[in-house]
């Protein structure tokens, strides 16, 4: 759905926080600096331009009211995002802004829309639509466009991975990667002891919100997973090491148990070819195959920067110059 024109003015003003309109005056304030801070708040990479605030924001909620939308019912999925930064908490600590009767301000104009705002769990608010009950919380998670400081951290650990080994890359990238991703207990698993690695660079698990664990590996590799050519192709020695990580359970020290893995990632600093991924899938069984997650250097750099965009990366060594012969 697309917002009325005047709904976007009310916005605007809300989002910039003018203490002399009734609509707004609840709302903090917002510098020029403060604007461009919110939007990167919401995931979206609009800088201002030092023109008159409430026409500069107007104009880019104008522009993300045109962008597409994940349910017909709710506006774009970048205005939902917009409008549920616009309603959170931690906006609204000082003296001169209410966070209670922002949300009711605010509900006053969607309620034009038949949209309302509500708390949701952890402080965060939800955009719901009266009418049918489409609610934000059903949008699923999109890629969305690198920033640019994620998109030099990109680069950054691009070249890392160029340069690193199969150790390295587990160590420094993937621990924290998986970490931050909510998984439990992320051990880099049989580097220091190789003839117990059984398949595994890395083993985690991860908890479903109804508290059971799901156990997950990860097989890593520096170059690329190819299935051409009898000496070219090492996809047989992953296939190997896929199945002994099925078969050799992992030992949680938590339940003091051996468990059966139920994911494996098939990871690759290079690419994983399509004829690679098919020749794996060929090779297992039925139940094995919904096992296997694939993830090749482009997806993994992606994440990369986005989750850990603030990791540091070690510099390589630069390679002394060539001596004149002279």
């Amino acid at each position: 759905m697309k917002l009325a024109n005047r709904t976007l003015s009310n916005l605007a003003l809300m989002i910039c926080g003018d203490k002399e309109r009734k609509v707004s005056k609840n709302f903090p304030y917002r510098s020029s600096s403060r604007l461009t801070d919110f939007f990167s708040d919401c995931d979206l990479y609009h800088v201002h331009d030092g023109s008159t605030r409430r026409f500069w924001v107007m104009s880019v909620l104008e522009k993300l009211n045109m962008e597409t939308t994940s349910l017909p019912d709710l506006p774009s999925d970048a205005l939902v995002a917009v409008i549920e930064g616009l309603s959170d908490k931690q906006y609204f600590e000082d003296e001169s802004s209410n966070w209670e009767k922002a949300l009711e301000a605010l509900n006053d104009v969607l309620d034009r829309e038949s949209l309302v705002v509500f708390p949701g769990s952890a402080g965060r608010c939800h955009l719901r639509n009266n009418g049918t009950g489409a609610c934000s919380a059903q949008i699923p998670n999109r890629p969305r466009a690198l920033s640019p400081d994620e998109s030099a951290q990109r680069d950054r650990v691009s070249g890392f991975l160029d340069t690193a080994t199969e150790d390295e890359i587990t160590e420094v990238v993937l621990v924290p990667l998986f970490q931050r991703l909510g998984f439990h207990r992320v051990e880099a698993s049989g580097h220091r002891e190789k003839t117990l690695e059984y398949g595994k660079d890395l083993w985690m698990k991860f908890q479903l919100p109804t508290g059971h664990w799901l156990y997950f590996c990860a097989q890593v590799k520096k170059g690329k997973i190819d299935a051409r050519g009898a000496s070219g192709g090492n996809v047989t020695e992953v296939l190997n090491q896929v199945r002994m990580a099925m078969s050799h359970a992992v030992f949680d020290p938590d339940i003091s148990k051996k468990v059966l893995l139920d994911h494996i990632y098939i990871i690759s600093g290079s690419v994983i070819t399509r004829a690679a991924r098919n020749w794996i899938a060929e090779h297992l069984d039925k139940e094995q195959r919904r096992q296997i997650i694939f993830m090749d250097r482009e997806e993994f750099l992606n994440h990369a920067a986005r989750i850990v965009s603030d990791l540091p990366l070690p510099i390589p060594p630069k390679e002394p110059a060539d001596e004149m012969p002279f």
